[in-house]
């Protein structure tokens, strides 16, 4: 009997256990347990400072249900916190999407809205709150800043002061009053009252007490200021907005020892801060200190080596200073342990783009790209890099990455803006002007794209119409003028055009386009002296602008000045090392002297610093054919098709030289073909695609072609000879002789001219 009730015991024991394991798995298995598990944990992180980690909690918690609605907003409060407002937007619109009834995420999310002048989506928001609960405090709080937003003070006094009514103990409601209250003198008294309210409400508080500050400053009682500046500080020592101010009100009172010490010691007391570092780089920048402020991050790093916002903050000064090899120490010691750390790659891209390194720095900011995905900053970087190179492409590519994660952002548009017009993509222009448009539509800027694209397509009443809105807010535009002063010009109206272009150089001292615009009127009028005059003026008021010179050069080649030409171009580069442009004017130069290696040694050395750049290695297969190394300018189209296979030029130079000299003429041929389809009115590249086809016996082909070219160019000794020598292989020996005898005279002493006689001599 004792060992049967053991036996029963045990298997009791044992179904206790199996059953509670069955509980416990279950338990596991329940995605409402495991979302609200990874929830829990994800606030423990949050309540840390730990926002990473909290991130993957709440991550781990929308793998388990997308729809949760806490874990959206536990996640958009970690985004808030940790200073990512666009990921945090995204995250608060996901909360009221599938939690509409979540008042609090409202609020933020309409407060997110109103600092990014959102403020129809935010007043929406407010709207939405009190839709759920016409007592709701913070609604009106919003409302109020929606209405000053607008420029609406007494409606945002009133809106507040309802809050006021349902909130009466909320500090931040007081201080939101009396900064309203501010704005007509007034109001002094009840604002200062306001202000005693907020700060006796929250002692932790240290806004009111700046506001009180700001006040006393007005009034010229800098003592009182400087109490209130100090109480802030004392409140709350990690405020750099008090510890800033304090600093503001000593330098503008001509102590600048004490507002430079006042910003050294939220370094001291706040080493790890990065804003506190930047705060005193300003100061010294602002100051034009940069040595001392050299001299004193050398020091604050020598005392605090683990400070990494100290170190990246001193390799910053170093590199304002141009002082790119101690930056590059520095950069060097950062890099060993923050490699992946989007500051010191965007640090260390800047140091190669300033030592000449662009391929490299682009290389750099696509791994930067790879690790930091939603870094708008470091996008942006990249974009503008690689708009130096000239590589528009992946510059299009990372501002349009940048629109999606940050929607609206102008820096992203005015980046897809210049590449339009760079392009000359009409549409393009015109959807990024539409579009900003339709998101700020107060920014006169998108104004002026409209109008280019409008003006490009000959909408000249519509481009009128946004190009005066543009000066009617900026009456110092000059790009509105550039503009005009085109439009003028295609309508005929030359003197109203040279008038506005005028205006554009007058805003704009710079403005090359417009000076460049004026000058090629003067030269097409047979004007060249007034050309030159007018360049040189310009100069004269602008001497180190590099792209003048560039147009001083080509108005002298213009009028056979090759001397000057070669001058002023080489001045353009000395001015501009990093512009293509400039090599660009200085290689016509050098081939108007008949001196084509140093033209061919310039490319050369610029294709060492420039390895990846495609149009260098064609300018070098170009000098090369025309010196006559035909191996040598082969082998440079090659390398920029391999850079660039849309390189037309280098295609279309290939394809020639191939079938010119024994290569695959099937290979020509598609070059040829692509070439052709890229620039389809362009004579040359129909040239090459006739004589291409002449090699392969296409010879009707090759005719058509050619005699469609030479309606562009009826003056090529080349295409003469060419269409000479296919009609001699149709058998038409009478327009294979009038061709040849065109071609002979057009280029007397040439090998074109010399091909052309013995052929001749064969058809007898």
């Amino acid at each position: 009997m004792f060992k049967l009730r053991k036996v029963q015991v045990a298997w009791a024991a044992a179904v206790v256990v199996s059953l509670a394991l069955v509980f416990t798995a279950g338990c596991s298995r329940d995605p409402n347990v495991r979302k609200q598990k990874y929830l829990e944990s994800g606030k423990r992180y949050e309540a840390a400072g730990k926002y990473k980690e909290a991130a993957l909690q709440f991550l781990n918690a929308l793998k388990v249900d997308k729809n949760f609605g806490d874990a959206h907003y536990e996640m958009a409060k970690t985004y808030m916190k940790s200073n990512t407002p666009m990921l945090a937007y995204s995250e608060l619109m996901k909360t009221v999407q599938v939690s509409p009834g979540n008042v609090q995420a409202r609020i933020d999310l309409g407060n997110l809205l109103l600092d990014g002048r959102a403020t129809d989506r935010a007043e929406a928001q407010a709207n939405a709150v009190l839709a759920l609960n016409p007592n709701d405090a913070d609604a009106y709080a919003l409302l109020a800043g929606v209405a000053q937003r607008r420029g609406d003070n007494s409606d945002a006094l009133r809106q507040i002061q309802r809050a006021l009514q349902l909130d009466p103990n909320r500090a931040s409601f007081h201080t939101a009053a009396a900064l309203l209250l501010t704005a007509d003198p007034a109001n002094e008294a009840s604002a200062e009252e306001e202000l005693g309210k907020a700060a006796s409400l929250d002692s932790k508080d240290a806004t009111p007490h700046l506001v009180m500050a700001s006040l006393m400053e007005k009034k010229g009682d800098m003592q009182g200021a400087e109490q209130q500046y100090a109480a802030a500080v004392a409140i709350a020592p990690d405020n750099l907005r008090a510890r800033a101010a304090l600093a503001g009100l000593y330098f503008h009172e001509g102590n600048k020892d004490k507002a430079e010490q006042t910003l050294r010691q939220a370094v001291v007391n706040l080493p790890e801060s990065e804003e506190a570092s930047t705060l005193l780089r300003d100061y010294y920048a602002r100051t034009q200190q940069l040595d001392r402020g050299e001299a004193a991050f050398a020091e604050l790093t020598s005392k605090y080596p683990k400070s990494f916002a100290i170190k990246i903050t001193y390799a910053r000064v170093l590199f304002d200073r141009k002082n790119y090899a101690q930056a590059s120490s520095v950069a060097a010691g950062l890099t060993k342990t923050y490699a992946g750390n989007p500051q010191v790659q965007t640090l260390n891209a800047l140091l190669l783009v300033n030592t000449g390194k662009i391929d490299d720095a682009i290389s750099l900011l696509k791994k930067a790209v790879k690790d930091n995905p939603n870094d708008v900053q470091i996008q942006l970087l990249l974009s503008q890099v690689a708009v130096r190179k000239g590589d528009y492409a992946t510059a299009e590519t990372s501002l349009r990455e940048v629109a999606k994660l940050n929607p609206g952002n102008l820096d992203a548009a005015s980046g897809l803006a210049q590449i339009a017009v760079q392009r000359n993509d009409v549409s393009m222009l015109s959807e990024v002007a539409d579009k900003t448009i339709q998101e700020h539509p107060n920014y006169a800027l998108a104004y002026l794209w409209r109008g280019t694209a409008e003006a490009s397509r000959k909408e000249y009443d519509k481009a009128e119409a946004d190009l005066q809105a543009v000066l009617k807010a900026n009456p110092e535009n000059a790009a509105a003028y550039l503009v005009l002063g085109q439009i003028r010009f295609a309508q005929g109206h030359v003197p109203e055009g040279e008038a506005m272009l005028q205006k554009a150089l007058d805003k704009d001292p710079n403005s090359d386009r417009a000076l460049g615009i004026l000058a090629s009127y003067d030269i097409k009028q047979k004007q060249p002296t007034k050309a030159l005059a007018r360049v040189e003026a310009q100069i004269a008021k602008e001497p180190g602008n590099g792209n003048f010179y560039s147009e001083l050069a080509a108005v002298q080649l213009q009028t056979k000045d090759f001397k000057g030409a070669l001058a002023s171009s080489q001045k353009a580069m000395q001015l501009s090392p990093s512009s293509i442009a400039a090599v660009d004017i200085y290689t016509q130069a050098e081939v108007a002297m008949k001196d084509i290696d140093p033209a061919i040694a310039t490319w050369q050395g610029w294709t060492g610093s420039h390895p990846n750049d495609a149009h260098a290695w064609q300018m070098v297969g170009s000098l090369q054919e025309a010196k006559g190394d035909v191996s040598t300018a082969m082998e440079a189209y090659k390398k920029a098709l391999q850079i660039d296979p849309n390189n037309a030029i280098a295609s279309n130079n290939l394809a020639y030289l191939m079938v010119e000299n024994g290569g695959n003429v099937d290979v020509a041929l598609t070059l040829a073909q692509a070439t052709r389809r890229a620039m389809p009115d362009s004579p040359n590249t129909a040239d090459t695609l006739a004589w291409v086809y002449y090699y392969k016996g296409n010879y009707r082909a090759a005719r058509d072609l050619l005699e469609e070219a030479l309606r562009s160019a009826p003056d090529n000794a080349s295409m003469h000879f060419h269409l000479g020598m296919t009609y001699s292989k149709m058998n038409d020996k009478s327009d294979a002789v009038l061709h040849l005898k065109k071609a002979a005279t057009l280029a007397p002493n040439s090998k074109t001219s010399r091909d052309a006689n013995d052929e001749l001599a064969k058809l007898g």
